[in-house]
């Protein structure tokens, strides 16, 4: 094999790579509330817009919650939890 076909075999492999990568749309992160207390957001599924449903662990209140995150540019969100409607202001950390 030559060297120009080796290196182009290793660049797709590494498009196929990056493109399955960024692909996923479920990832999780940490934050905080706008009082200061830590929120971990175990599961998003953004489906592409930025949004979506989540799982979440609120260290005030020591649970795993599910609520719905509506993301901003800059890494601030807004999430509102299922049970109680409450409107949250989060920012990534």
């Amino acid at each position: 094999m030559t060297n120009t076909l080796r290196l182009r075999k290793n660049l797709l492999s590494l498009l196929l790579f990056i493109t399955l990568l960024s692909s996923s749309s479920v990832f999780a992160w940490d934050g905080y509330k706008d009082n200061g207390e830590q929120i971990e957001i175990e599961t998003y599924d953004h489906e592409g817009k930025g949004e979506g449903p989540v799982e979440y662990y609120d260290s005030e209140t020591g649970e795993y919650r599910t609520g719905y995150l509506d993301v901003y540019p800059g890494g601030s969100a807004t999430l509102t939890d299922d049970e109680t409607g409450e409107d949250i202001e989060v920012q990534m950390d």
